[in-house]
This record gives C-alpha cells, sequence and structure tokens, in this order.
C-alpha cells in the first residue's frame, strides 16, 4: 500500500513520534482537550438506569462492543463518568487492554467506568482525535508510562501530558474523512476473508469426513500425486 508523503518534514523532538509534516504543530494533549469534565451526581435516584460501559467491553479496533443496562443503585462504584457525542474514552488502568474508543451517538443515559479518562475535544476535529488515540505510536506510549504490575495504570495528567501531532483543522478533517472511507473497505475486506475462512474449513471438515468414512475413492488421486 503506498500513499503520496508530504513535500517536506521536520523532527518532532519526541522520540517514539519521529518525523512529522513541518507545518504540523505539536500539541500536549491537554491544549486542545478537557478531561473528566462530567459524573453522574451522588444523588440520582437508585432506580434510574443507565447504560454502563466497563472496560472489558471497549476494544480499539472494534469500539465499545458490550454494554449493561443496569440501575444506578445496583451499578457499581465505579460506574461515574458521563459521555456524550464526540468524546474519546481512553482505558487508564489495565491499559495493556487498549480499551479505547470514539463515543459516536450515544445514548443520553450511557454512563463509562472511572477506569477511563473521558476526554472531550475543545479546539481539535472530534473524529480525528478519536483515530489519534488508536494509533500504536500513542497506545504505545501510554502502555510504557502506566506504573504497576499486576494493575498498570496512567494518571490522567500524564495521559494529558504527552505531545501528540496536530495539522491544520482541514487536514484533521480531511485525514477524518480519509480513514472513514479506507476503514470501511478494510473492514469488508476483512469480512469476506473470514467468511472465505469459514468455507475452507467447513471443506476441510467435511472432506476429512468423506475420505475417512469411504465416502470417496482417493486412491487413484494419491497415487496419480506419487508418480
Amino acid at each position: 500500500m503506498s500513499f503520496p508523503r508530504y513535500s517536506a518534514y521536520k523532527d518532532s523532538g519526541v522520540e517514539w513520534l519521529g518525523e512529522v509534516p513541518s507545518h504540523w504543530a505539536l500539541k500536549p494533549v491537554k491544549a486542545v482537550v478537557t478531561c473528566n469534565d462530567e459524573v453522574l451526581d451522588e444523588s440520582t435516584p437508585a432506580d434510574h438506569e443507565i447504560e454502563y460501559v466497563e472496560i472489558s467491553g471497549v476494544d480499539a479496533n472494534e469500539g465499545i462492543t458490550e454494554t449493561t443496562s443496569v440501575s444506578f443503585g445496583e451499578a457499581p462504584s465505579r460506574a461515574r463518568r458521563r459521555v456524550q457525542d464526540g468524546d474519546v474514552i481512553v482505558s487508564t488502568v489495565r491499559t495493556y487492554l487498549r480499551a479505547i474508543a470514539p463515543i459516536a451517538d450515544p445514548p443520553g443515559n450511557m454512563i463509562v467506568s472511572t477506569g477511563f479518562a473521558v476526554v472531550r475535544p475543545r479546539s481539535v476535529n472530534s473524529a480525528f482525535l478519536g483515530y489519534l488515540f488508536r494509533t500504536e505510536f500513542l497506545i504505545a506510549e501510554v502502555i510504557a508510562r502506566s506504573v504497576g504490575v499486576s494493575y498498570p495504570a496512567i494518571n490522567a495528567s500524564v495521559l494529558m501530558s504527552l505531545d501528540v501531532p496536530l495539522p491544520p483543522s482541514e487536514e484533521q478533517t480531511a485525514i477524518a474523512t480519509f480513514l472513514d472511507c479506507e476503514t470501511v473497505k478494510l473492514n469488508t475486506l476483512v469480512g469476506e476473508s473470514e467468511q472465505a475462512i469459514t468455507l475452507l474449513q467447513e471443506r476441510r471438515t467435511a472432506l476429512i469426513s468423506a475420505a475417512v468414512t469411504g465416502k470417496i475413492d482417493v486412491r487413484g488421486r494419491v497415487e496419480q500425486e506419487a508418480a
């Protein structure tokens, strides 16, 4: 896969990032976002139903894969962070799980675990921000900066201090649009490949069954290949 490059690059000054286009800026995340703006009030009625997102229900590639409908009174104490359209949730505990996802058109009662940092775009394209946090270099840096052995975690303030590349606004939009289109294409190819693999596995199973139960005579084929 080959794409054109920019005409000029500069050293970002960040070891894990390397070069960036010369006209791009480099800023800490906190310069363009806010973090953990809203929490569910403790006075919320016990019978208020929430759609709860836990770390185990989020994947960097698949996004939010699982939610749980539960009343506030029955929800775990970590079910507190509010989200809105355009936010990005980034796990700050067990960071090796890569539980990161953009939030798109969530139900009004969606609440995520306090194990997430809820990053809200302020002066950055929300779709671009969602892709930025799912880049391998940024995920690797989050994991590298996590502290702890059995339960590695990164402080939200450390997360917000990480330097990231920021193209001009119109390029952010163009990049996000490009990635939206390419992701759809790649997901389609993955689906077709998975279907092909399933069919081949079914054929293999049927062939084994047919051969070992005498439903087909393979003697001629074996002799031909041995000749």
